[in-house]
């Protein structure tokens, strides 16, 4: 009787409107990061607590600039020796390679000696010719191995480095929004930098409502999503850049030429997993706008493309998620 009271308790707390909102705002992996959670008030508190510890793990995991972190663990040994790692490590390295093989090297988890080149985490820099071929040279997905069973991760030549920042956001989102769910909150909202997860139904009711980014206007939004729940995420040319002599550098790069991506401005997708939505948005983004939209439909998820001259496209389901606002393109 005891266990039934307790339950019907719990219950009323969400069905009787006493659920409470809990937000939590960090800045980690190198991007703003927020949890909002909602449930009965002292379940909330620590839900979201937990959700916040589980970034700062990852973070611990995949961060370069960590000596001890596995990804700089890995880079370390490169051309040496497979070092074992976390699962969650061997997992996003997986999904890294597979979406590698799906865009054909568009996007690319290897691209470290680019990203270096161009300094972005520096305050950037343009590289010369051939400092920027040499670091090409050492691009390769194909030359990743991974052993789950020995739960290794092996970089084959000396000099490569992963780079796992396009994919590491949106599948850290995911495993924290599983992670609420197990622990039985209703609802929440996991946003990393340009990564989201969405759990349950919005208590206030209807669709989650999503703003994406304007490019070319920091404070106004292309379009707004409505989701009910799952995964969006947005790559754009203004996330990450320096400019010199007038021309902007952004940092989603393209494998094959060692240089900045052209002709997108921004990708958002809408897909089931957190690490599918933010790898192929950056896949989609470096393929550009005709190559990006039938990759994105040849997946079966849906984008919002803009183009760097303004052009907005979007896929058949994106169509009925989004509505576009008025100042759309340019």
């Amino acid at each position: 009787m005891a266990l039934l009271i307790a339950a019907a308790f719990f219950a009323a707390l969400w069905h009787g409107g006493r659920t409470e909102r809990v937000e939590r705002t960090a800045i980690m992996m190198d991007t703003s990061v927020r949890v909002v959670v909602y449930a009965g008030g002292w379940d909330a508190e620590s839900a979201a607590d937990a959700a916040m510890d589980s970034i700062a793990r990852l973070e611990s995991l995949w961060h370069p600039g960590r000596a001890d972190s596995d990804v700089s663990r890995i880079n370390a040994a490169a051309g040496a020796k497979p070092v074992v790692v976390a699962p969650e490590t061997v997992e996003l390295v997986q999904a890294a390679l597979q979406v590698a093989r799906e865009s054909r090297g568009a996007f690319d988890p290897t691209i470290g000696p680019l990203a270096a080149a161009w300094g972005f985490g520096e305050g950037g820099r343009v590289p010369d010719a051939a400092e920027l071929e040499a670091a090409r040279a050492l691009v390769s997905w194909r030359d990743v191995h991974v052993d789950p069973e020995a739960g290794t991760v092996f970089l084959s030549r000396p000099g490569m480095q992963l780079e796992l920042g396009a994919v590491a956001k949106g599948f850290a989102a995911r495993l924290v929004r599983d992670q609420l769910a197990q622990a039985g909150v209703r609802a929440a909202l996991v946003q990393l930098g340009g990564s989201i997860a969405l759990l349950g139904d919005r208590p206030e009711g209807g669709p989650w409502r999503i703003a994406v980014q304007h490019p070319r206007d920091p404070q106004g939004y292309i379009a707004t999503l409505s989701l009910d729940g799952g995964y969006a995420d947005t790559a754009g040319d203004y996330q990450r850049y320096f400019e010199a002599d007038g021309v902007r550098y952004h940092h989603i790069l393209d494998p094959s030429t060692g240089y900045p991506a052209r002709g997108m401005a921004s990708v958002t997708v809408v897909a089931p997993r957190g690490e599918l939505a933010d790898a192929y948005a950056t896949a989609a983004f470096v393929l550009g706008m005709e190559g990006g939209y039938r990759f994105l439909v040849e997946r079966g998820v849906e984008g919002l493309l803009v183009s760097d001259a303004g052009e907005v496209r979007m896929t058949p389901g994106m169509a009925e998620l989004a509505e576009l606002t008025q100042d759309a393109g340019w």
